[in-house]
């Protein structure tokens, strides 16, 4: 039988075979999204003497439109619609609202004040402030079904 050994920390440790298969799978993956789709890197071809950059796998549109890349993307087109559509309704849904709620969701979102901190200024517990903003959310998600 053979005996496999994973690296923790500074360890050595025993394990089966397949823990030893999965273990090195996602560390394989965890490299392969830490390093090779985000990292550009640089290739040498010494036959013909010339130096490339090879870009990551995951690139920008702005690189890509520099070198003279067209896109016809109508998907790009849908998602904007559609973000713009969901930004109107957000809007008549906000209008709906009350000018408590209207503060409340002021406050969390834009403000980026965290439910206790929205009850110290309310002078509220924070109990009554999550039950206030889950009613306010429920009120906004009917907009949305």
């Amino acid at each position: 039988m053979n005996e496999f050994f994973i690296k923790i920390g500074k360890e050595q440790v025993s394990v089966s075979g397949e823990i030893y298969k999965e273990y090195y799978k996602m560390k394989r993956r965890e490299r392969y999204l830490e390093e090779d789709i985000k990292v550009g890197r640089i290739a040498v071809d010494s036959e013909t003497e010339t130096v490339d950059f090879v870009p990551s796998k995951e690139d920008s549109i702005n690189r890509l439109m520099d070198l003279g890349g067209d896109f016809k993307d109508d998907q790009m087109i849908e998602d904007i619609l559609c973000d713009k559509a969901t930004l109107l309704i957000l809007q008549e849904a906000m209008a709906e609202l009350n000018e408590k709620e209207q503060e409340l969701i002021q406050a969390l979102y834009y403000k980026d004040l965290t439910v206790r901190e929205v009850a110290k200024v309310e002078n509220i517990s924070h109990v009554a402030v999550v039950k206030r903003h889950k009613k306010v959310l429920d009120k906004l998600k009917k907009y949305f079904l």
